[in-house]
């Protein structure tokens, strides 16, 4: 598993709509945290930031079964 950390940038920054991570159709972020699971280069599981802190949510989508792995 490869984990990524990718900045948004100051809050300005990231409140901008037009910010390339809201935009760029394989991420989607609406906000941060976020976590993402990717299986065959595609999003499989994610959890906004209303989530991305609850450990069982975690474990869930990273330890959910993969073709991938």
């Amino acid at each position: 598993m490869v984990l990524l950390r990718a900045y948004v940038g100051d809050k300005p920054t990231w409140k901008d709509l037009a910010h390339p991570w809201r935009v760029d159709p394989r991420f989607r972020l609406t906000g941060v945290p976020m976590l993402i699971r990717w299986e065959n280069g595609t999003a499989a599981a994610r959890l906004g930031d209303d989530e991305a802190h609850l450990a069982d949510k975690i474990d869930a989508v990273l330890n959910a079964s993969s073709v991938a792995d």
